[in-house]
């Protein structure tokens, strides 16, 4: 079947080609493509109660948000939303001028990083980038070229899309980040490098005009095919990944998620097999002519959940309450039995946003009042389970692990940001079958403190952070390690 997804590529490129012609021009699609801390500002207006957008699936398109800011009045704001206005209308105000952009991105680390966060570092030793926006009329794209230590090359976050009316198609790899977490998301973070995906999306994360669906509020949706990488248990494994999020009321969020593994070499591959896993068919684990409830299990490996947000005001300062659970497998219908869970809670503090959060992947398997753990992730057919290039597609601390983080992003005049961030992990505690995350033994109790100092000088942006993490175990001597990075980004006029 590879060879349909090469077709589409092809045909996709070949359409936007063709239509690229017609109507006025239109910026880069999404907010913080190239600088994820401009989706931090986003949430600051709409917490603060100056956006009416729903903001918990990354990236944000800019059509509709965009009008909200040009509208804004910065007078009389508190220091926080004043300071995201202003850098929103900043890159805003660059887009409008539809003039293609090239960055230089340069990264150089003292160790390789393991952990990884919304935007912390790469997790690659040493890299440089080369990424060029480009715009001609509803047709826009990202070509980003990759160079790592060990000498790889690749086209991470490079993609090329297409805008129509409320919808845009896209084909490419982008970081994607599913959830109203700081930390970690159970479903899609930007843990694993991105998957080349084809995707239908809406254009707008705004309320719609339509009579008929304007009762939902604000509401945004994607749905996304895309193919796993050759070196796994079952090469080339298929993707498919669905989002929907709505605002019914102002300040409250809801989403919901569902991510399919399917196909693959040696694994039924055909149209109709697609369509068996969306309808959710069931198929028997063995050969046999005649099977038993117990032997059936749903076409594909399948993930799916929903999260939820709430802001409210007390002492004039919003609080963010918000939770994700996210399941895999079923023992009969829709009855899912291995959940996670995510919770966690924001505020500010003068020019800081604070949060905390917490959440288990070291769950119990099948129901039933089973003490077997070693499932999430996992799958009997997919052995490498939900994972792209070694790393989960979901949470940083892959299966197996429950973990407590608190942080602060802070703001300061002249665009300066830091960001301080402690985690208290348990990683994979009963030391059978451990997960990717782990390096040095099957169980680990982590203590971790990171950050970093961002600050913009003239055309460069430089980023200077590290961790410094106390790691016990079991089978040997328990460790401190360190790690210092530096990341420098330069704008070509």
């Amino acid at each position: 079947m590879d060879w349909i997804y090469f077709v589409m590529f092809r045909a996709f490129a070949i359409f936007f080609l063709l239509l690229a012609f017609s109507t006025s021009a239109l910026a880069s699609p999404w907010v913080g493509t190239v600088d994820k801390q401009l989706h931090y500002d986003l949430q600051t207006l709409q917490e603060w109660g100056y956006l009416d957008a729903t903001l918990i699936t990354y990236p944000v398109p800019w059509k509709g948000v965009a009008n909200q800011i040009l509208s804004l009045d910065e007078r009389n704001m508190p220091q926080m939303p004043r300071q995201a206005a202003q850098r929103l209308s900043h890159y805003l105000n660059l887009q409008k001028q539809e003039k293609s952009r090239t960055f230089l991105e340069l990264q150089a680390s003292s160790d390789d990083p393991r952990l990884t966060s919304f935007d912390g570092i790469n997790d690659i030793k040493a890299s440089a980038k080369v990424t060029s926006e480009f715009y001609w009329d509803r047709l826009s794209g990202q070509l980003s070229v990759n160079y790592q230590s060990g000498g790889e090359k690749n086209l991470d976050n490079s993609f090329l899309a297409y805008q129509f009316g409320e919808w845009n198609v896209r084909a490419g790899s982008i970081d994607q980040w599913w959830g109203p977490a700081q930390s970690s998301s159970l479903i899609l973070s930007n843990n694993a490098r991105p998957i080349p995906t084809l995707a239908l999306s809406r254009s707008s994360a705004v309320a719609s005009e339509s009579q008929w669906l304007s009762w939902m509020g604000p509401w945004y949706f994607t749905s996304q095919l895309g193919q796993l990488e050759s070196n796994r248990a079952v090469p080339d494994t298929k993707l498919l990944l669905n989002r929907f999020t709505f605002s019914p009321f102002k300040r409250f969020e809801f989403g919901a998620s569902w991510a399919a593994m399917w196909g693959g070499e040696g694994q039924p591959n055909s149209f109709s097999d697609f369509i068996d896993v969306i309808t959710f068919q069931a198929v028997c684990t063995r050969e046999r002519d005649v099977c038993d409830d117990s032997d059936l299990t749903k076409q594909g490996n399948h993930l799916a959940g929903f999260d939820a947000k709430y802001t409210f005001k007390l002492f004039e300062r919003p609080i963010s309450v918000y939770a994700q659970r996210i399941g895999e497998d079923a023992v009969s219908g829709i009855n899912i039995t291995d959940q996670a869970n995510l919770f966690g809670i924001s505020t500010y503090f003068a020019n800081a946003k604070v949060f905390l959060e917490s959440s288990d992947t070291n769950i119990t398997c099948a129901g039933d009042g089973s003490t077997i753990t070693n499932c999430y992730y996992e799958n009997g057919v997919y052995t490498s389970g939900y994972r792209y290039r070694g790393r989960a597609i979901g949470s940083t601390f892959d299966s197996d692990a429950k973990q407590v983080t608190v942080g602060a992003n802070i703001r300061f005049d002249g665009g300066a940001i830091a960001e301080v961030i402690l985690r208290k992990a348990e990683l994979n505690p009963d030391g059978t079958r451990p997960s990717p995350v782990l390096t040095d033994d099957v169980t680990e109790d982590l203590l971790q403190l990171s950050g970093f100092y961002q600050r913009p000088f003239g055309d460069w942006l430089l980023k200077a952070g590290g961790s410094i993490e106390s790691r016990k175990f079991v089978t040997q001597d328990n460790e401190v390690d360190a790690l210092l990075y530096l990341n420098a980004t330069y704008a070509f006029d």
